[in-house]
């Protein structure tokens, strides 16, 4: 099996789900998408949660020929000079070249999300305390309304800014995955050498400190019954990065 040809099929049909993604919430190249309704972000999460699983195994499955040479360690840093100085020298040259700041591309997230601490312990469920039934009847038709006890005039409570649910939550976040999901498909090369980096090092020196990018159990998003494109490309992609053959250290 020709492992190169394999990852670039599969990425044709990640980024066509990704596509699809785009279009179901509206989303535009270089723009963003304010607030979508409920049904439709749980939906379009559902299907972005598998395509990044996808897309991460799909990366490291593409590092696995990289080897990356140590690098020489850095001398340590000379003493900075003040903050103010050091702006001011920014600002001049900034002016001096007549360009602005370069945007930071978004970085896909190369590992899995961790489980919770109590996965896989049953939760017990809150029961609601029964509170006894207790009627009382202070009314007495016989007194009359002037002798009967007043209730003390309490202050009126300050008036609460209620908070309107129209339906809808923030996309912003969910734009941003979607965003950084479809530069990691477009562009493997440069995310499965950050793998390939980060694996290098010793388990000390890594940041995140883990010694593997998956997480324990099924990965995130994962369906045994396929209900979706999706989840039939995420056991593709899980399967290959399973089956990856070690690499033979020639030296």
């Amino acid at each position: 099996m020709d492992r190169n040809l394999t990852i670039e099929c599969i990425r044709g049909r990640l980024v066509a789900v990704v596509a699809e993604l785009f279009a179901m919430i509206g989303l535009a190249e270089g723009g963003m998408v304010e607030r979508v309704s409920k049904p439709l972000y749980r939906k379009a999460m559902r299907v972005l949660r598998s395509a990044e699983a996808a897309a991460r195994r799909l990366i490291i499955s593409a590092a696995r020929d990289i080897v990356v040479e140590p690098r020489p360690q850095r001398p340590a840093p000379a003493e900075r000079k003040s903050t103010g100085e050091s702006k001011a020298k920014s600002q001049g040259r900034e002016k001096q070249d007549g360009t602005a700041k370069r945007k930071r591309r978004l970085l896909f997230n190369l590992f899995d999300r961790p489980r919770r601490k109590d996965w896989g312990i049953p939760r017990r469920r809150k029961r609601r305390k029964v509170e006894p039934r207790i009627h009382s009847f202070d009314f007495d038709p016989r007194i009359p309304a002037f002798l009967r006890p007043q209730a003390p005039a309490s202050a009126p409570a300050p008036a609460k800014a209620a908070a309107i649910d129209d339906g809808t939550v923030s996309a912003i976040r969910l734009c941003r995955r979607i965003f950084a999901t479809m530069d990691a498909l477009e562009d493997l090369g440069r995310h499965a050498m950050r793998y390939a980096r980060w694996e290098a090092k010793r388990i000390e020196q890594r940041r995140p400190q883990r010694a593997s990018p998956f997480r324990l159990g099924w990965p995130p998003g994962w369906r045994i019954k396929a209900t979706h494109e999706v989840d039939e490309i995420l056991k593709d992609c899980h399967w290959l990065v399973r089956n990856m053959e070690p690499v033979l250290d020639t030296s």
